[in-house]
């Protein structure tokens, strides 16, 4: 399992993801898990949505697990709806 500092999506995630994905570009491994934060991000629009289902289904090319966890319950939904939890593990925020 990989942990680093700072691997988390926050606040409002909106538009043109790259820009917040590419802090998560520092995992560049060589397969293993990936978990990303997500207890501060509070909102993701669609356009960032496909920006993110495209940036994990690289990852799981590459052969890594990606992790989201601490999801609100809407993201995770909406997660489930974009098709980002084909490519990834989403667990949710406790309650």
């Amino acid at each position: 399992s990989v942990r680093l500092p700072g691997l988390e999506l926050r606040g409002e995630v909106l538009g043109d993801a790259t820009q917040a994905l590419a802090v998560l570009e520092s995992a560049q491994l060589s397969g293993g898990r990936i978990v990303v934060s997500c207890k501060n991000l509070i909102r993701v629009d669609f356009s960032a949505a496909g920006s993110i289902l495209n940036w994990v289904a690289l990852r799981q090319a590459e052969g890594h697990l990606v992790q989201f966890q601490d999801v609100h319950r809407l993201v995770a939904a909406f997660f489930n709806v974009i098709g980002i939890n084909a490519h990834a593990r989403v667990m949710l925020r406790a309650a």
